[in-house]
């Protein structure tokens, strides 16, 4: 990603704050040893809903926990989420309750999205990438990272509470960047440093 796009990005998140919103955290989570991360099932979910959002064909889900009955899935279950076959498309980062930006913070103007998942959550790469900001303060963000593409896309998300990559790292699809805290994940997806529609990128 050019210098011009990372500094843009940079300045822009730079001039707004999240709101704080308080949510009962999740147990300890470990970082896998193999490829993906962990997910704990919430109220409403379903297996394909995850499977879904994060890329993964249902049955592949269900073999990788050993789920005799993959129509049952139980709101505090751990699973474990196999990175996805990474393609080009973009992926949701965290499952939770999503809002536009500017609905939440004073970021009328905001092309991000707000997504409030439990406390310690894993916030996973939306795309394969290179990380080109993995900052622990950016102007009250918190830690923040931004994922370049290669082609152009960049991937921003903010005010994590706990930063698992380092500027220069190579990301795969899928693979955990973070974790969340008490803040809700701002995600944004650019195009040549400017701000692109998320929802018409993302399955």
């Amino acid at each position: 990603m050019t210098r011009v796009l990372a500094v843009g990005v940079v300045a822009m998140l730079a001039s707004s704050c999240a709101a704080p919103m308080s949510q009962q955290p999740l147990p300890p989570q470990a970082i896998p040893l193999a490829s993906g991360s962990y997910y704990y099932v919430q109220p409403g979910d379903t297996l394909w809903g995850i499977a879904h959002d994060f890329g993964l064909d249902v049955k592949t889900l269900a073999g990788a926990n050993r789920l005799p009955d993959p129509t049952k899935v139980s709101p505090g279950q751990r699973l474990f989420l196999p990175a996805p076959t990474a393609t080009n498309r973009f992926l949701w980062p965290v499952r939770g309750q999503m809002t536009r930006a500017g609905q939440a913070a004073v970021r009328s103007a905001s092309p991000g999205l707000e997504i409030q998942a439990p406390e310690g959550s894993f916030v996973r790469a939306s795309r394969s990438g290179r990380v080109a900001v993995a900052s622990p303060h950016l102007s009250g963000w918190g830690a923040t990272v931004i994922l370049d593409h290669g082609d152009g896309y960049a991937t921003v998300y903010a005010a994590l509470d706990q930063l698992l990559v380092a500027p220069g790292g190579a990301v795969a699809q899928g693979n955990p960047i973070g974790r969340l805290g008490q803040q809700p994940l701002y995600f944004e997806i650019r195009y040549r440093t400017r701000p692109h529609e998320p929802l018409s990128l993302l399955p």
